[in-house]
């Protein structure tokens, strides 16, 4: 290990939100070069370059935060963003075309939710209560429960067919983007504990009203680059080795370690040759699940029913009326989340069937004069029952500290898991280097 400084030097491989979050912890404390293969940082949260087809801009998906993303706050905060500039928060309202709705009330959680069920539109009574004993069902699970699927769990206690469509497969779809059947009880419930069920404000939304480079790239490369870390975009590095020392040859220049910050699919190929082969397929098993994003452009001014409006029964399962937040009014965006799971559709198949959609709100509105559809096949890894993380300890051992959202211990792959991800590994990367550096002395 270098003893030779007080700073150990540090590369950063990847440069998505997790690789983000690593470098920008560390570079007050080490000696950063952040790579990244690509032209842009942002990992999949970044604004698509090239031709936006005349919509303000276009992001390589439509995310959705909340208030409970309490570590991506921290980090825009840490590098001098601040959240009114980027985010529009709203208080959590729950709209489902000619079903379930409701708007969450001015009281501490739990509450909030539950006042919030009870004034719920288009619901009964009977329904509503049912709806509220079964949350309560899930606050009461104990943490160490034994895991099962989401739709087991909605059949043994006999949840009505209408409160899972309305309610239910919503929200699993887009906290875990994995189906019912395959989607764990206990990752939901980690979920809606640290989330909605904390705190009132944990259960806003927080939604992006620029493009997400400009919420969190672009900001965070320059705060890099103020500190003093080296940024090398567009390189793509070879698979890192272990040198003789300890120390970790990146791209033939030599790091005391090195974060590993990459997709899944990316980072096996990028680990040292020896690399035991327990590891190498504890990521090749890993499954994913696809997100399709639909935007849309019209002549004239949308007017959703509400800044998110769902459907428990059409291809998109939430719209987001892009008017409301500032940008152009004729603009649409559609999440359609485990869209391998809904069929596999040509782009204008999508924007047809999105179109189709809107149309059931807005009638009279004419055909889009633009849209653009992406799809992400491996957008996120299913986040199924006793989730098994990959064994780490070898190459942490070897000073290779990966990190990425799929390695949450108890969220889903989401921004919030990805920036937890890259602090624990950069903590956990100065932690062991100072160890060496009193071993060494």
């Amino acid at each position: 290990m270098n003893t030779q400084t007080t700073r150990p030097k540090i590369a950063v491989v990847g440069a998505g939100w997790a690789g983000i979050s690593a470098a920008c912890n560390l570079v007050r404390r080490a000696d950063v070069t952040l790579f990244e293969a690509g032209r842009q940082a942002g990992g999949r949260a970044r604004a698509l370059g090239g031709e936006t087809q005349g919509f303000r801009f276009l992001d390589n998906g439509q995310h959705i935060m909340l208030g409970a993303y309490r570590s991506v706050l921290a980090l825009l905060q840490h590098i001098g963003v601040r959240e009114q500039d980027v985010f529009q928060r709203l208080p959590l309202q729950w709209h489902i075309h000619g079903g379930l709705q409701f708007q969450t009330a001015s009281l501490p959680a739990p509450l909030h939710i539950a006042a919030g069920v009870l004034r719920a539109k288009n619901l009964s009574f009977s329904l509503k209560t049912k709806l509220l004993r079964d949350m309560a069902a899930l606050i009461r699970r104990r943490a160490a429960a034994p895991d099962t699927t989401v739709a087991r769990w909605l059949r043994s206690r006999n949840v009505p067919r209408r409160l899972v469509a309305e309610f239910w497969q919503p929200l699993v779809w887009g906290a875990l983007n994995t189906p019912l059947g395959e989607a764990g009880l206990n990752t939901l419930c980690n979920v809606l504990r640290d989330g909605v069920w904390a705190e009132k404000s944990a259960s806003d939304y927080l939604i992006p009203k620029q493009d997400l480079g400009s919420v969190l790239a672009g900001p965070a490369l320059k705060f890099l680059a103020a500190n003093g870390a080296e940024i090398r975009l567009e390189t793509r590095v070879p698979p890192l080795e272990n040198l003789p020392d300890g120390r970790v040859s990146v791209n033939g220049e030599t790091f005391d370690a090195a974060v590993l910050a990459v997709a899944p699919y990316h980072a096996a190929a990028l680990m040292p040759s020896e690399t035991p082969a327990y590891i190498q397929t504890a990521y090749a098993q890993i499954t994913y699940r696809a997100i399709t994003t639909v935007y849309l452009r019209y002549a004239r001014p949308v007017h959703l029913p509400a800044v998110m409006t769902g459907f428990s029964d059409g291809t998109a399962q939430w719209l987001i009326d892009r008017g409301a937040l500032g940008l152009p009014p004729e603009e649409i965006a559609a999440v359609i989340s485990v869209s391998d799971h809904i069929g596999a559709f040509r782009s204008e198949e999508w924007a047809a069937k999105v179109h189709a959609d809107v149309k059931r709100l807005l009638p009279d509105l004419g055909e889009p004069t633009a849209s653009r559809v992406i799809t992400e096949k491996r957008a996120t890894p299913a986040a199924a029952p006793n989730r098994a993380l990959p064994d780490l300890a070898w190459l942490h051992g070897r000073n290779i500290y990966p990190a990425g959202d799929y390695l949450h211990p108890r969220y889903p792959a989401t921004l919030e898991a990805a920036v937890q991800s890259g602090a624990a590994a950069a903590d956990l990367c100065l932690t062991e280097w100072k160890k060496n550096i009193r071993k060494a002395v």
